[in-house]
């Protein structure tokens, strides 16, 4: 008796556990309402005003003939819109009643079958009601929120503006004030929707973010982007390079063997690329080649290992930026990079120039470039431009020979100026 009593208030205990902890978890839930609602883009164009009836006159007085004299034809003045057919021994009837303004004729549209079927379709189908209790669903099926009916702390406010074949969506929660958008839904997407935009707005993250692979919805993937244009120029340059490295260098006496020494080289530089602008910006995408201009004789080196520079060819592409876009004229800055291949020749030995005075070294690698230039006359067709231009490379040059090393570093500039157009 007494184990039956125990029993019996430890269930009666853990009931009333139970029910505390179910109270707290349903006084901890956000109730929400949730108010679909469907739209439409147009605006209700007013009545068409009734037409003005026509002014109407009385009707002449009927003069009775006098006994025993013939009828006469009846003169009746003429009235716009009245047909009078009376003859000669028939009396004139009653003028007929002006004729009614033609009703107003509503505009009809004509739509294409396969649009049609789809817009009898919508009309039966009550999508807002259908996307209402999916997203009831889904709200009860967040963790501390909870649909109702009514007495809600919360509400959740979707609009359906009617597409050609779907809708656009714009939903709204009160609690955090949260509003997104759907460019295009469909009907067989509104239970995706319902589940990505209800987690969207209840944990206060963009609906871009709630994709997963299983509710992609068509408008994720189908974006018509608009692009600024970019116009086009064609670039040519003539200028003149500086290089500037430690070499391997003859001395006064052609029979003295060669040492380093600092020099400078200024070769020639011509460029052909394109220039892009587009807004404030621009983009160079060249060619440039470099020819050396000053080489020693054999002759004063016999011993050889005298290395001079002989040219470059470079392919690079570089971004500017413009001070003044729609300035006459306008000073820019930029930067980028560029691959170039260095040619140096050095001296053979006297008795190794059977097949040639010079050998051919060959190096190259990345130079990161930075720039400075002007744009002059860009009001017409055909516009100029001065630019300086710095080249640093991210490489050393190591090559050697028999009768020569080269160990150096090549860093160099371009002044240049060329025409845009």
């Amino acid at each position: 008796m007494l184990g039956t009593r125990a029993a019996g208030r430890f269930g009666a205990a853990l009931l009333g556990v139970g029910l505390l902890i179910a109270s707290g978890r349903a006084a901890a839930e956000v109730t929400v309402c949730v108010n679909v609602t469907t739209k439409t883009w147009s605006k209700d164009q007013g009545a068409a005003a009734p037409a003005k009836p026509a002014e109407t006159k009385p009707p002449p007085v009927e003069q009775k003939p006098p006994p025993g004299a013939a009828p006469k034809k009846a003169v009746l003045p003429a009235r716009e819109g009245i047909a009078w057919n009376v003859g000669e021994d028939e009396a004139a009837p009653s003028p007929a009643q002006p004729a009614a303004p033609p009703a107003a004729v509503e505009p009809r549209v004509v739509w294409q079958a396969g649009a049609e079927a789809r817009r009898e379709a919508h009309d039966e189908f009550d999508a807002a009601a259908f996307l209402e209790r999916m997203i009831e669903y889904e709200v009860t099926h967040e963790v501390g929120f909870a649909a109702v009916e009514k007495g809600c702390l919360e509400r959740i406010t979707v609009e359906l503006y009617p597409l050609e074949d779907g809708w656009t969506v714009f939903a709204r929660y009160s609690g955090n004030q949260r509003e997104e958008k759907v460019d295009s839904v469909s009907v067989g997407e509104l239970t995706v929707l319902a589940q990505r935009m209800t987690r969207a707005l209840l944990r206060d993250v963009p609906v871009t973010e709630t994709i997963t692979r299983r509710s992609v919805l068509a408008a994720d993937t189908e974006h018509r982007l608009r692009t600024i244009g970019v116009k086009g120029h064609v670039l040519f340059a003539l200028g003149t390079a500086l290089r500037y490295g430690t070499l391997p260098s003859a001395n006064d006496d052609p029979a003295a063997p060669w040492r380093d020494e600092r020099r400078f080289f200024t070769p020639a530089s011509i460029l052909l690329g394109y220039r892009g602008k587009f807004a404030e910006w621009g983009i160079d995408a060249y060619a440039r080649g470099n020819l050396g201009i000053t080489e020693r004789t054999p002759n004063a080196n016999e011993s050889g290992g005298h290395v001079d520079y002989a040219g470059a060819s470079s392919v690079g592409l570089h971004f500017l930026h413009y001070f003044d876009p729609d300035g006459i004229t306008s000073l820019y800055a930029g930067g980028g990079a560029s691959f170039e291949l260095t040619f140096l020749t050095m001296i053979r030995p006297a008795d190794r120039r059977q097949d040639g005075d010079r050998d051919l070294l060959v190096t190259g690698g990345l130079n990161v470039d930075l720039l400075l230039g002007y744009e002059f006359m860009r009001a017409s067709a055909i516009h100029f431009f001065c630019q300086l231009e710095l080249n640093v490379p991210t490489y050393g040059i190591h090559n050697e020979r028999t009768w020569g090393v080269v160990q150096t570093y090549l860093p160099g500039a371009v002044a240049q100026i060329g025409i845009v157009f």
